[in-house]
């Protein structure tokens, strides 16, 4: 029992001892960390008052040298108003000097807002006046770039307008030449077109009589005549295409309907649609005078009267006469 009482006695002192240690140990990191915070707190103490008296020194050198004056402190928040109304002014349609633009009018606020609290102070901080004045004279630098840039974009953007002006008439100018040019090429088409067209003189139909011999003798008697020939002369013409060309004869008896063959057939006639034909022959025109004969033989027997003789070359009509049979 008194051993246990000693052991337990020795332990209580042992932790009083190491818990007085502890707490010294403490006490003195805080000394050195507040005598360290002192020190500091010194320093800057003096660096203060260092920063106060060449302040104060700079204010009395700015003062006395006249390079800052009570006026530039009255004038400071109106040339900054100026400046911000000028800013107002400028129109520009380039969004990215547009926000820069912006940006300098947030930072022209800012230095109105510097300027009235510099105004009600009784003791001037001629420092802050001269800094306000100078960032003032910058942001006047400033503008008269952006003033320059823009005058050389509008600048840019007139001539600009006026070489597409320019540009636009010419064009509407060629383009009104090309419609003229147009115009007059299918004049001249329409012209080469009707020119082309093949004509014929001494045109005369026949009603014609072929004998057993083989002799052919012309007859006024429709109950005689088993062949009907159409005579005529292609004129000369250097226009129309030479080479082979098909000749189209049409006759009409006196009831207006067409003598046709036995297996009949129609061509397209430019003004007039399908037409039915009587005969046709092909030639081969060389852009001369070409004398030619169309053929048609009868089969059935024809009636007394007017006949009334057309001939087709290449869709148009090129000639027309007329014969009477008994």
């Amino acid at each position: 029992m008194e051993n246990s009482s000693v052991d337990q006695s020795k332990k209580k002192n042992l932790f009083y001892v190491v818990f007085i240690f502890s707490l010294l140990a403490i006490v003195g990191y805080l000394a050195i960390q507040i005598n360290s915070a002192n020190k500091k707190t010194h320093e800057f103490t003096q660096k203060i008052s260092l920063l106060k008296l060449e302040k104060n020194e700079l204010n009395s050198l700015l003062e006395s040298s006249g390079i800052i004056n009570a006026e530039d402190n009255k004038n400071l928040r109106s040339n900054l108003q100026n400046l911000l109304y000028t800013y107002d002014t400028l129109k520009i349609d380039n969004e990215k000097i547009k926000d820069s633009i912006e940006n300098q009018k947030q930072v022209i606020n800012d230095l109105m807002l510097e300027a009235e609290k510099l105004e009600k102070q009784k003791k001037k901080d001629w420092g802050r006046i001269y800094r306000l004045k100078k960032e003032t004279e910058t942001l006047r630098s400033i503008m008269k770039g952006y003033i320059h840039t823009i005058d050389s974009l509008n600048t840019a953007n007139i001539n600009l307008t006026n070489s597409l002006n320019k540009t636009s008439n010419e064009l509407s100018k060629v383009q009104t030449e090309n419609k003229s040019i147009k115009s007059q090429n299918e004049e001249l088409q329409q012209t080469v077109a009707l020119g082309s067209i093949l004509q014929t003189s001494n045109f005369i139909t026949q009603a014609i009589r072929v004998k057993n011999s083989g002799k052919q003798t012309e007859t006024s008697r429709a109950s005689r005549a088993n062949m009907l020939k159409g005579c005529f002369t292609i004129l000369e013409n250097k226009i129309s295409s030479a080479g082979n060309k098909y000749i189209y004869l049409r006759v009409i008896s006196p009831e207006g309907k067409v003598l046709s063959q036995q297996k009949k057939e129609t061509i397209a006639i430019e003004q007039e649609g399908e037409i039915e034909i009587s005969a046709k022959r092909e030639i081969n025109y060389q852009n001369q005078n070409t004398d030619v004969c169309v053929f048609y033989e009868i089969d059935t027997p024809l009636k007394a009267g007017k006949y009334s003789v057309e001939v087709y070359a290449e869709n148009e009509k090129i000639g027309v006469t007329s014969f009477a049979l008994k």
